[in-house]
């Protein structure tokens, strides 16, 4: 059941300028989204562990709110992006 009702945000990452005006990677944190938590699937974590990867959460999002983002944010950690796929119009 799609219930997405957990409250993630997605983190851009984008050439920019520090605040010194050195070249820099700058983090853009959007405004919250909800979220469906799906389980990571037993192939993808192991696969993911050989390769030195912890695969944590797994997550469901309307394809309009994803533009590649490659960081989230969730309970007040920030994760990569590992992998990510198109399941249809969500």
């Amino acid at each position: 059941m799609n219930t997405f009702d957990e409250q993630i945000q997605l983190i851009s990452l984008q050439e920019g300028v520090d605040d010194y005006g050195f070249p820099a990677i700058v983090e853009t944190i959007k405004e919250p989204i909800l979220a469906n938590t799906i389980s990571v699937k037993s192939n993808d974590y192991w696969q993911a562990k050989s390769n030195g990867v912890k695969l944590v959460y797994g997550f469901e999002v309307h394809t309009f709110e994803y533009n590649g983002e490659e960081k989230a944010l969730y309970k007040d950690d920030r994760y990569d992006v590992e992998r990510t796929f198109s399941k249809g119009d969500l």
